[in-house]
Parts: C-alpha cells; structure tokens; sequence
C-alpha cells in the first residue's frame, strides 16, 4: 500500500481519478448531476460581505465563495505555489532557465500557444457556420466564434502531471513546459479581465497595492533584516497576498505565487520535484516539504470539482475547443518555441523534438478553459459543449504520451 500511494503521488494520479469520479457521477442520471452540482455549489453565507469587493476581472471574487471557489481559487493556490517554486528555481545556477537568453524562448513559445488554438477556433467555427449554418439560440451568426478565448489557458496541473511521467523530474523540458503554462494562464487571465470583466477599479489597484506591501515585507524585513528561515511567516503573507488577489478580481489561485520569490531559498536548482531537495533546510523547500501530500489531495479534489460535465452536451463548441487545443497549441509551440530556439538557442540538454512533444503535453486546457467557457457563452447547453471540449482535451496525454515513443524522448528521473 505504501508503495501504491507514493506511486499516485509521484505521478499526481489522484487528478486523473478524481475527474473520472466527477464524469462518472454527472454521467449517472439526472438525479445524481443534480447532487453533484448541489454539493459543488453550496454557498458559504458567512462571506456575504460587501468588503469582499465587486465582479471584476475574472469574476471570482471573494463573494462567491462555495465549495468550488474553495477548491479551485483557495486550495489550489497550493499547487500554484508549488508550480511557481519550480520555475524560479529553475532560474538558479544549475537550471534549465538560468540562461536569460534561453529564458526567452519558452515565453515567446507561450505566443504561439496562445495565437495557434485562437487560430484554429477561429477557422473551425467559420467552418462550422459557412458549411452547417451553425448558430446559438437567437444568436448571431458569429456568435460562436465568442468562444475564441476558450482554448488560449494551458492547464499547469494536468500538462505539468503527463511531463514529469513522459520527460522525469531532471529533464529541462519540465521547467520549460511549467513556465509556459504559467505564462499562458496568466494570458488567459489577462485575457478574462479586458475582454469578459466589468473592467479594472479601484479595488483592483488596492488589492494590488497590498500584495506589493507583503512583498516587501515579505523580502526586506523578513527575509534580509531578520534573516527568518521558518516558512510560517511567509505562508501568512501568502494568505494576505491571496486575499488581495481576490480583492482586487484577479483570480485567487495565483495568490501565493508573490511571495515564493521573497523567501529565502536553495542556492542551485536540483531538477523538479527532485528528491534531492527533501531535507534542506531553506524556507522555500521546507515549505513545499510540508504541503507536497497536501498539495495532491488537493489535485484529486480539483479533479472532482472541474469535471463533471455530462456527454449528452456533446455539440459545434465541444469540436472547436478541443480541436483547437489538441491541434492548436502544439503547432503554435512548436512553430514559435522553434523559431525562438533558433535564434536564441532551446534549454541545455532538450531538443526540436522535445519541444514538440512539450506543444502536445501542453494542449490540456482544463481550469481557465473551463471558466472562460462559463463566461463566454451566456447560453446554458451551448457553455457545456464548450465546457466537454476543454475536457476532451485530455487526449493530449495520448498524443503527447505517443509522440515521445516516436520521437525517442529520454527520460530523466
């Protein structure tokens, strides 16, 4: 049993189960869709609180705080934090970014995976409406290419789980993947806010303001003054960075991440996940330490709270996201990842045809996807279809599992 369970959480397999559970539940009749979303949406009253600020941005604002905003915008700020200390510390002496110049090319890749699926949505839903007439409702003509934003977000938990099993925890195309992502969510929530958002305000600028104040805090008192290398004190900053997030309609799951960079830390990068880190005594490490089972429980409840769509909604939009997920965003890696790596040169140690099989591990679009889908289409059936699409793009595991095997990819634990 041991074995077993460090096995799943190695290999972050309670995701992978805890969205088969939530598609099998929504998939039993509609009595027990019923009780899935009943459960999943049940109100915590005590944030009724108008400090807790207005609809901005993403639309997650502390007011709508219930089961599914507790999973997915607080408890996965875990993950995020945990997602954001691999990258920065790939940065270090000995990591996969440390190089600026070749830093660069997984962000000017982040482009290309956010061009190539709007790309490809955008020519699919032409398709369907020249060649079908496809309309929603009493809609438009063009209103399903409103869903344009839908596959711009890759999904860090998913993509990040099926590269460490495809590459290991040493090999530089996991830190190169995790970057991307990162930079591709924070595009999709950039994206969220100017184009589905009641705009930024001057909560926007407060909350923000607070999440500078705990940096600073954070890195010149705690850090440089009292030389504190207890992780305690820098989680509690991360709780109030949190909050400001939420404050200010920035999505809250990113909360943590501000404070990562203001803790004292590791003075080389060991590789991702890496065991090797297990035991050192620096804040940062001891912190991750401390929530890594954490922090897959919590995966496995994701998994629960973002799956359960049921197959019956199957339509145009669940064709357009998947399509351009699946397609788009290896393509539009693989395209601008390889002309950058080109000119500023790939991570030392991974190749074109790395960079190809990361582009496949990448179009897994779950989390932003699935919320984007929410706000893009006001329209009920029409959101589930979207909604099945960013699903489907699991397949993205198989594509990007049986490129490796084509491609050779070496595998560094």
């Amino acid at each position: 049993m041991k074995k077993l369970w460090k096995f799943l959480l190695d290999n972050s397999l309670l995701l992978v189960i805890g969205a088969v559970i939530a598609l099998i539940w929504a998939n039993c009749g509609e009595a027990a869709r019923e009780a899935y979303h009943h459960i999943l949406h049940a109100h915590f009253g005590f944030m009724d609180n108008p400090w807790f600020g207005s609809d901005i941005g993403d639309g997650s604002g502390l007011k709508h705080f219930d089961v599914h905003f507790f999973i997915n915008d607080f408890l996965m700020a875990f993950f995020f934090m945990a997602a954001g200390k691999e990258v920065f510390e790939a940065t270090f002496p000995g990591g996969a970014l440390h190089n600026p110049k070749q830093a660069a090319t997984p962000l000017i890749a982040t482009a290309g995976g956010v061009l190539g699926p709007i790309g490809i949505y955008l020519l699919i839903a032409f398709l369907f409406h020249n060649t079908f007439g496809y309309e929603m409702g009493t809609g438009t003509p063009n209103d399903l290419m409103h869903g344009w934003a839908v596959p711009t977000a890759t999904d860090i938990a998913f993509s990040a789980m099926i590269a460490r099993i495809i590459f290991g925890g040493r090999h530089p195309a996991v830190p190169f993947l995790l970057l991307l992502a990162i930079a591709d969510d924070a595009v999709g929530l950039v994206i969220i806010a100017l184009c589905f958002g009641s705009g930024f305000g001057m909560n926007t600028v407060y909350g923000l303001g607070v999440t500078v104040v705990a940096m600073l805090i954070g890195y010149f008192l705690f850090n440089k003054k009292l030389h504190w290398n207890s992780w305690v004190p820098y989680f509690l900053l991360m709780l109030v960075t949190w909050a400001s997030f939420g404050y200010a309609g920035i999505h809250c799951s990113l909360g943590f991440i501000p404070i990562v960079v203001c803790m004292p830390h590791a003075e080389k990068d060991e590789g991702v996940h890496s065991d090797d880190e297990r035991g050192k005594e620096d804040a940062l490490n001891k912190l991750q330490t401390f929530f890594y089972v954490p922090t897959e429980i919590i995966l496995g409840l994701f998994g629960w709270a973002s799956a359960g769509v049921a197959f019956t909604t199957i339509g145009f939009p669940t064709a357009c996201v998947a399509l351009a997920l699946i397609i788009g965003k290896m393509i539009g890696i693989f395209t601008f990842g390889g002309i950058s790596g080109k000119v500023l040169g790939l991570p030392e140690g991974m190749s074109y045809k790395d960079l190809l099989v990361l582009g496949s591990a990448a179009g897994i679009g779950f989390t932003v996807a699935l919320f984007v889908a929410g706000v893009a289409f006001p329209d009920g059936e029409t959101k589930d279809a979207a909604k099945l699409g960013a699903l489907l793009s699991l397949c993205s595991m198989f594509v990007a599992y049986g490129l490796s095997k084509v491609c050779k990819t070496e595998r560094r634990a």
